[in-house]
């Protein structure tokens, strides 16, 4: 048994890809090495943004020794008429290193063969290694490879230097024009130069010597640690931003913390400037005082330790003052005009040339926005503050912050909205209506803001859907699965029972003036895109496949989809629910003769009466009344079980779990479940396709009951027939 290093020096790799290409070279090296059957008993990986190394531990000497059969010629083909060996027969001996007299006959389907046992294995892990890793290094998943000279070995950055260590014992690899040795290289500026690594577990230490913490864990955790330092350095406080952590960890191979200030004068800016510019443009870290309130101070990160640390504080000082001063400057300028003003422009930006501008596509979610106040019944204080938002919805745009820093869109519409003195509900829906703009983003907080964002956001999909711009595969150069997503977020969180459907004709609808056709077409792929996105948040939470395609093959709206899916949760925990389902099959099957179809709709037709279209007159079995009977108590506790379930969540970003599990609903699921012991007396011991056509339909229509019945509960043939 021996450990195995394997690093792969190069260029400065992006910070994005350190974490990422770290665990994948963990995962392909582990997943190598045991189809070798060289399988460790263990790898850690190490990254930062000159290396990503592995030390897998404790791998076996060789490959291990085991015998196989291999097939040669057909036996006439084998020998000749005298039964001598022929030439094909001495060449298949040879080939596989056995004695022309240890080759067997035997018959198998296709007639007879020569036959061959072969030993295999027993291949030095020293002999497999130099091929193997060379795989490792030219398959290693990562986005955007390079190539560069004449190297036709693609990776992400010029490959520097290989390491490869197996025991003591150099591993000579060769991959993306550089051979391998035991050398590795200290910390660029503090550590300059080559060093020799004698074993894997002397690697991480001695890169610990030359100012590189390899340990990608460790080093987001002496970062904190030193951010933290360097903030109470003056009594102030840092509230964790991982996304900014983690990038910062991954630009840095040693972390030195620098606390360094700004003018006081630039905290009359919104804190969201000031966080973006500190946070998105400089990568340093916003500091609080006592108070909690946002303080002149931040962290930076530095990758080197310097004799004058003043030295350093002076560089990052100087360069977040000229941002601040331009985003003062764009603060002050902008404000010169109201938000009305400003969305004039929106005629002069492009939303899409065959879409037309940003005005155009405005006025269309104005349209739409109309159509959905009158389909939902919000508050008349919600339904005002989207109306005026409307004239001056996305008018930041337009504005040269915007130009200078476009993340801040809809932060700065809220902002300058304040500023004018527009109501706080006016503002909040100008943000509002372009959240959340990435996964991480939380959903609108108000009605008026989530109603501009859907409106926004379809309009978006049906106009790139008509110019047949739709997503492919894995390209998505509009970032269309990112609208689909907000949509299916947006309508979950607010928990309405908007269908789909009403949404896109709501937004087709305004396109009826051009500049392209919403046919049905494009409605219905729409529909069923946004449909895609709520399957793939649902099962992103660990829901069950079958029972996502349940629940929204059940369902016509997304909060009816996201609740069935914790109601059938539920009841799939129920010792009877197999049995059940499987009665359930049956029953579907044969409902499906009926002349009129069972509606898989049916549950959104509460003006349904129940049991209505059957008739006890022509009851002739025992076992048909029972089930009729049987029909109002699982009607109730299918009843109850919905109204727990919108009781009990009553909508949330469907980023995220379910808030809660539903509780109390024991009582209403045994009321349902009532149903499986007269469903199976009738489907054993009742004909129901029977020769009187008026007895058949009436038997018909009292499975169409059971089956319109469970069907509220979802589409449970994609459970039946799991």
């Amino acid at each position: 048994m021996a450990d195995l290093l394997f690093e792969i020096g190069t260029e400065e790799l992006p910070s994005w890809y350190v974490k990422s290409g770290g665990e994948a070279l963990v995962v392909l090296l582990t997943q190598r090495l045991a189809a070798a059957e060289l399988a460790p008993t263990g790898a850690s990986g190490y990254a930062t943004p000159r290396r990503l190394a592995v030390w897998a531990r404790g791998l076996p000497a060789s490959t291990p020794k085991r015998t196989v059969e291999r097939r040669g010629p057909p036996a006439s083909v084998a020998f000749d008429e005298s039964g001598a060996p022929t030439k094909a027969a001495l060449a298949f001996a040879a080939k596989n290193g056995v004695d022309q007299g240890a080759l067997e006959l035997r018959k198998d389907e296709k007639g007879e063969y020569v036959y061959a046992h072969v030993t295999v294995g027993g291949e030095a892990a020293a002999a497999v290694l130099p091929e193997l890793l060379a795989g490792v290094v030219k398959d290693l998943p990562a986005p955007r490879k390079m190539r560069w000279g004449d190297e036709p070995t693609p990776f992400i950055r010029p490959v520097a230097w290989l390491l490869a260590l197996l025991g003591d014992e150099v591993i000579p690899v060769a991959a993306a024009g550089v051979r391998a040795g035991a050398i590795t290289r200290g910390h660029r500026f503090m550590a300059e130069g080559e060093f020799g690594v004698k074993s894997a577990a002397d690697y991480a230490p001695a890169l610990a010597e030359r100012f590189v913490m390899a340990d990608r864990a460790a080093r987001r955790e002496a970062t904190w640690l030193a951010v933290q330092a360097a903030a109470d350095e003056q009594g102030l406080s840092v509230t964790e931003d991982d996304a900014l952590l983690d990038e910062v960890t991954d630009l840095v191979e040693s972390p030195f913390a620098v606390l360094g200030s700004f003018a006081s004068g630039y905290l009359q800016l919104p804190e969201e400037v000031l966080a973006t510019v500190m946070i998105k443009h400089q990568r340093f870290f916003p500091t609080r005082d006592a108070s909690g309130r946002l303080a002149a101070a931040f962290v930076g990160v530095s990758n080197t330790s310097v004799p004058d640390v003043a030295v350093v504080r002076q560089g990052y000082e100087q360069v977040l003052a000229g941002r601040l001063y331009d985003a003062r400057f764009f603060w002050t300028s902008d404000r010169r005009k109201s938000l009305s003003q400003h969305a004039w422009g929106l005629s002069g930006i492009a939303f899409q040339q065959e879409l037309g501008s940003m005005a155009d596509k405005t006025a269309r979610v104005g349209e739409t926005v109309g159509q959905l106040l009158d389909a939902l019944d919000l508050e008349q204080k919600e339904a005002y503050a989207a109306t005026q938002a409307l004239p001056i919805f996305r008018a930041d745009l337009a504005t040269e912050m915007i130009f200078e820093f476009p993340e801040l869109e809809g932060v700065m519409a809220r902002a300058y909205a304040l500023a004018e003195g527009l109501p706080a509900a006016t503002a909040e829906a100008l943000l509002g209506g372009v959240s959340p703009r990435t996964h991480e983003d939380d959903v609108p907080a108000t009605a008026a803001g989530a109603v501009l964002a859907l409106a926004d956001r379809v309009d978006k999909l049906i106009g790139f859907f008509a110019l047949g711009k739709r997503p492919s595969g894995s390209a998505d150069p509009f970032a269309l699965r990112r609208d689909g997503l907000a949509v299916a977020r947006v309508l979950n969180a607010r928990g309405w029972p908007l269908r789909l459907t009403t949404l896109v004709e709501a937004g087709s609808a305004a396109y009826a003036a051009g500049p392209v056709t919403a046919s049905t077409d494009v409605q219905q792929a729409v529909v069923e895109f946004v449909w895609d996105r709520v399957a793939s948040l649902l099962l992103d939470n660990g829901a069950p496949v079958n029972v996502v395609r349940a629940a929204i093959q059940g369902s016509v709206t997304v909060i009816g989809a996201a609740r069935r899916v914790e109601l059938l949760k539920a009841l799939m925990d129920l010792e009877e629910m197999p049995a059940l389902m499987a009665l359930y099959k049956r029953a579907a099957n044969l409902a499906k003769g009926e002349a009129v179809p069972v509606d898989a709709h049916a549950f959104d037709h509460p003006e349904h009466k129940l049991g209505a279209a059957v008739k006890p007159a022509l009851f002739t079995e025992p076992q048909e009344a029972p089930l009729l009977a049987a029909l109002p108590a699982a009607q109730r506790g299918a009843d109850e079980l919905l109204a727990a379930a919108k009781g009990q969540l009553p909508g949330w970003d469907l980023r995220d779990p379910a808030p809660r599990q539903l509780t109390g609903v024991a009582d209403a699921l045994q009321a349902l479940i009532g149903i499986k012991a007269p469903l199976d007396d009738f489907l054993d011991g009742v004909l129901v396709m029977a020769d009187d056509p008026d007895v058949r339909r009436n038997r018909l229509a009292l499975l169409s009951e059971v089956v319109r019945l469970l069907r509220q509960l979802g589409d449970l043939e994609q459970l039946a027939g799991s």
